[in-house]
């Protein structure tokens, strides 16, 4: 049984012959692509032994041991050239997958699923400084813990301002009841943070705070449009 998270994340995989889970953990995305015919060929890689002993004994549960690759590795290391149409990297923050991709960019595929726990604009401002095009987005609540799934593809990229790399370019066009819930959890986030600051002596202290109002600014203008 797939988490609401999972769900959205396979439901982003195009058809492909084969797919790479990049820190796969437990295998499930994998196993389920195999099974529901969006894959035809898995190649799971993690940095953790123990994870892909137990995407192991998952794919030998279901009979796909001849449809997965299991190797052990960092990031796109685990892969040659052109053996994936599709990466899967999910379950890190922003940063850690926006490195991971840096560093594998010559062996990337053509499209790329990434989800992240936090910092979500820096993997939107890596994808669009380097030739990925974000095509499809959404998002999803799980354990009160907000996670975006962003489906992109190798072509033309533009340059993302400071709402679309937060909120994700399409997530704002399809303007989501989630979205809206969000970028409201972000005000109330971000008005903690200044009552906080008010309280301080800190350096810079009214410079940080007006930078702070003009983010709040920002959102107030986001949500009007939602």
């Amino acid at each position: 049984m797939l988490s609401f998270r999972l769900k959205a994340i396979v439901s982003m995989v195009p058809e492909s012959e084969t797919v790479a889970d990049i820190g796969c953990d437990h295998g499930k995305v994998a196993v389920w692509l195999l099974k529901n015919g969006r894959a035809k060929y898995a190649i799971c890689g993690d940095l953790s032994g123990r994870s892909l002993d137990k995407a192991r004994k998952l794919a030998r549960s279901k009979g796909l041991c001849d449809a997965v690759s299991l190797r052990e590795g960092s990031g796109f290391d685990v892969l040659e050239m052109g053996e994936a149409q599709t990466a899967v990297v999910a379950g890190m923050g922003g940063e850690l997958i926006a490195s991971i991709l840096e560093k594998g960019k010559n062996k990337l595929p053509e499209t790329l699923v990434l989800s992240c726990n936090k910092g979500s604009g820096l993997m939107r401002k890596w994808l669009s400084e380097n030739g990925f095009a974000i095509e499809d987005e959404d998002l999803v609540l799980e354990n009160r813990h907000y996670y975006p799934v962003i489906r992109a593809r190798r072509g033309d990229s533009k340059p993302l301002n400071d709402m679309e790399l937060e909120f994700g370019p399409v997530m704002l066009q399809k303007k989501t009841k989630l979205l809206k819930y969000y970028v409201n959890h972000r005000i109330d986030q971000t008005k903690t943070i200044r009552a906080k600051l008010q309280k301080t002596k800190a350096e810079r202290k009214e410079k940080l705070i007006d930078e702070i109002d003009e983010r709040l600014n920002a959102y107030a203008k986001v949500l009007k449009c939602l």
